[in-house]
């Protein structure tokens, strides 16, 4: 059994013996071929020209022409689905140090420690070599290439909208947005650059969703209520804050049990936002602040969510009635203060569009046709509320005379209904609210000043 494992042992031993010293043979043999010639060795590559057993000035020449003629043309396509964009080497300020990439050639299998030298032989032998095809080009005006070409591609979601026309409503179909990643795309161009001249790019686009849909209007068929208010057009700042809210009540859709915040959908009223200043009413005085003119928006709604019979939330009136409605049917709003709310009670979802044109807003509200639905009509009982007059002295004024600081205004207890109405017949009076407008008193001044002896003579 030992002699048996000994002469086993031998003739591995041996075997062994015999690869080493082949392949000490063929290591020595392939190096005394290398150390024969002084030109780039043969098997070496500058990425597609073969320059191996070329001298360096050669090589340098072979990728100078194959340069030159790359280059002689668009050599760069970047592509975006159906579109493709070509980038000529010039547009870039596309060069090559060619002297610099056959020198390198020229330094494989023989610059380096004895390991990495026998290492880049070896490769040459089995697989061959390629020394990557380095080019120098302007980032910044490959960059600005991909931007302008970008500009052209990009664009931002749309939604699905209604149009509503000669009492026909047509919906117009969502567009998804999308957004060149520029980052991204120049990274790929860039990597392709390091051992290409001619070659295609495909450009990397982010897509976005739109928030509404066309299958949002599967069930909107209808217009349910529509309401107008008038303003003053002369009035340019007051116009244009109402322009601005009515923009913001534009296109909105709204899920069944969606609650509508104003404030939230409308935003803040301040200057940077375009909103003008303009009269308001604070305190029951008329005063100039920013964003006058938005309540008008606010109660169009009010009065149009009323008739479509939408469940009012949270409404709250103004100090003194405005004149653009009737008695009881405003609804007041202030930055974070007063917000006018409503929920859509339907089982489909509604849609809110707003129309601004000449002298008035329109408010109009869109969703599922019901059958037999109820007439709607917005009824309230008011009583006066008489001013009394108020006499104050005022010693700055001569003696007897009188000025009438404010002429008085009545107050109203205002009570509002919603009442349904099937076939003429009245199936439901919901009371809307009891607000109460307060009296502005009359203030006459009369003068107490007396007249001096020496004016009297």
């Amino acid at each position: 059994m030992k002699v048996a494992l000994a002469k086993r042992t031998s003739i591995l031993l041996l075997f062994f013996s015999m690869i080493v010293i082949f392949s000490s043979v063929n290591l020595l043999a392939m190096n005394a071929i290398f150390l024969a010639t002084d030109n780039i060795y043969a098997g070496v590559k500058i990425g597609t020209v073969p320059v191996g057993g070329l001298s360096v000035a050669e090589a340098q020449k072979a990728i100078s022409d194959t340069f030159a003629e790359q280059i002689a043309k668009p050599t760069i396509t970047i592509t975006y689905e159906k579109e493709s964009w070509p980038i000529a080497p010039q547009d870039i300020e596309l060069t090559i140090d060619a002297q610099a990439l056959a020198e390198k050639a020229h330094s494989i299998g023989r610059t380096g420690n004895i390991i990495n030298v026998l290492q880049e032989r070896y490769l040459i032998v089995t697989n061959g070599y390629t020394v990557p095809f380095t080019q120098n080009y302007s980032q910044d005006k490959l960059s600005a290439l991909l931007t302008t070409i970008a500009k052209g591609i990009n664009h931002s979601a749309q939604n699905a909208s209604l149009v509503y026309k000669d009492k026909t409503i047509q919906i117009i179909p969502e567009v998804w947005g999308r957004q060149v990643n520029l980052a991204t795309s120049l990274a790929a161009i860039s990597s392709k650059l390091t051992s290409n001249i001619t070659f295609t790019s495909y450009l990397t686009v982010e897509k976005t969703a739109p928030t509404i849909t066309q299958k949002d209007f599967a069930d909107v068929d209808s217009l349910l209520a529509a309401y107008s208010t008038q303003f003053d057009p002369n009035n340019k700042n007051r116009s244009r804050n109402v322009a601005l809210a009515a923009e913001k009540v534009n296109n909105i859709l709204l899920h069944p049990d969606e609650i509508f915040s104003f404030n939230t959908v409308v935003g803040l009223r301040l200057a940077e936002y375009g909103y003008k200043e303009a009269p308001v009413l604070i305190d029951g005085k008329l005063s100039i602040d920013w964003g006058g003119g938005v309540c008008q928006v606010s109660t169009t709604l009010y009065n149009a969510s009323l008739l479509a019979d939408l469940d009012i939330r949270e409404r709250t009136s103004h100090y003194q009635p405005p004149g653009y409605v009737p008695l009881g049917q405003d609804a007041a709003v202030a930055d974070n203060l007063l917000d006018f709310r409503f929920k859509n009670t339907s089982q489909s979802n509604i849609y809110i569009t707003s129309e601004v044109s000449n002298n008035q807003v329109t408010i109009f509200i869109f969703g599922k046709k019901r059958s037999n639905p109820a007439q709607i009509n917005i009824a309230s009982t008011s009583k006066t509320l008489g001013y009394e007059t108020v006499v104050k002295q005022d010693n700055s004024l001569p003696l007897g005379r009188e000025i009438i600081e404010s002429s008085g205004q009545n107050g109203f207890e205002v009570t509002t209904y919603r009442i349904k109405s099937i076939d003429g017949k009245e199936v439901s009076k919901e009371l809307l609210s009891s607000d109460q407008f307060s009296p502005e008193n009359r203030v006459i001044r009369v003068g107490t000043k007396s007249l001096s002896r020496s004016s009297a003579k």
